[in-house]
């Protein structure tokens, strides 16, 4: 089993050890558990059974403590799952699948005890589906305006509202609302509220995707939910301040996921370009073509080298939230034109939708707007001009 990993900034890993063995982890299970059922999930989605063997293999709750049974370990594993699902072509299809366990850190820094105990077994056994609900269809970059509400009534509260587009949400079942318990106190007046996939008045659909074909994206509603007032996760008015690291976190994972997403679409198009015969050569063979991937193999090592950086901060407890939108910006970006180019070079089968390189070109789109577009982020970094 994983345990917590040792700060060792001389490893030669930026991740450390341990979380190059939990690595291994990773590969054999999308190898032997989710390769194989591919053509199945993008037809149903991933079924819950696919879940629970994640769980038995210890891929779920691995910020759970090693006493409550589980790994104790460092937030950033959730990046060796984005890098290995960005490393296999299937991954373009699978969507975020398993990274949703980042909410898990949720409970981690945020829950009592009693939602801890009551929580943490159905992670850890893969029973539960987590998933983060914030974003609306009238509200997405520009988070204070959600428009979901809990009214108290007695000990409950009661939630009404519509979210949209949750990485696993046509098939979570536990879900962290994002909710106005004071709507007038703006962002100071928005809280997180635990809801379980069974309560009355919950339901989801699933919505169809440009890309991630057996992702689960969904849509789900709140009509008057009740919950008992102990669901309340951390303070009340608290949910921007909980929100803040996880968000820093997933801005880093959609980063490594674009970086080895960038890698392996260049692995699979030089392959092509040596087997592809264009007026009796070898399309490597001309010039251009080994122009642009030089290119691409620049923009690949640049992103390599940022990546290493960016864990090393974070692991220090040095990296800052301006770290995680230029992360975020530059590696989606450069995930986009290298897929972009990749594609061309394939030709008119890169447009098949059978084609991996198709599936990776067509994932790659959103992850300019994944936690907050690209445009949020050039926001959030040009704030500092403006204090001088």
């Amino acid at each position: 089993m994983l345990q917590a990993v040792a700060r060792n900034d001389e490893d030669e890993s930026p991740y450390g050890d341990e979380l190059e063995m939990y690595r291994r982890s990773v590969q054999s299970f999308l190898k032997k558990e989710v390769e194989p059922r591919m053509k199945d999930f993008e037809v149903n989605g991933m079924d819950r059974e696919i879940w629970r063997r994640a769980g038995a293999a210890g891929l779920l709750g691995v910020e759970i403590p090693v006493e409550d049974g589980g790994a104790g370990a460092d937030p950033i594993a959730v990046l060796v799952v984005s890098e290995e699902l960005g490393r296999v072509p299937y991954g373009a299809t699978l969507g975020s699948a398993f990274t949703t366990d980042i909410m898990t850190g949720f409970l981690v820094d945020y829950g009592t005890r009693e939602q801890q105990l009551r929580f943490y077994p159905g992670i850890l056994a893969g029973d539960y589906i987590q998933s983060m609900a914030m974003t609306e269809p009238d509200s997405g970059s520009d988070a204070t305006s959600i428009r979901t509400t809990a009214v108290r009534d007695g000990d409950e509260r009661v939630i009404n509202g519509n979210k949209c587009f949750m990485s696993n949400g046509a098939k979570t079942n536990l879900i962290y609302v994002i909710v106005k318990t004071d709507p007038a106190a703006g962002g100071r007046g928005m809280s997180c509220i635990i809801v379980e996939g069974d309560t009355p008045g919950f339901s989801q659909k699933k919505m169809k995707t440009m890309g991630y074909a057996s992702g689960d994206t969904g849509e789900l509603f709140f009509d008057n939910v009740r919950v008992p007032l102990t669901n309340l996760l951390g303070e009340e008015g608290g949910a921007m301040k909980m929100f803040k690291r996880t968000m820093a976190l997933d801005r880093l994972q959609v980063a490594a996921r674009s970086q080895t997403a960038a890698e392996a679409a260049f692995d699979l198009t030089i392959e092509h370009t040596r087997n592809r015969r264009i007026f009796k050569q070898r399309l490597l063979d001309f010039q251009n073509t080994q122009f642009k991937l030089a290119e691409m193999e620049t923009e690949i090592m640049v992103g390599k080298i940022l990546m290493d950086e960016m864990i090393k901060r974070y692991r220090a407890g040095t990296f800052t939230d301006r770290d995680g939108s230029m992360v975020k910006l530059w590696h989606t970006e450069m995930e986009g034109r290298v897929l972009d180019t990749c594609v061309q070079w394939w030709g008119g089968s890169g447009w098949m939708d059978e084609n991996p390189i198709s599936r990776m070109f067509t994932a790659a789109r959103v992850t300019r707007i994944f936690v907050g577009s690209n445009e949020l982020q050039k926001d959030l970094i040009a704030r500092k001009y403006l204090r001088g």
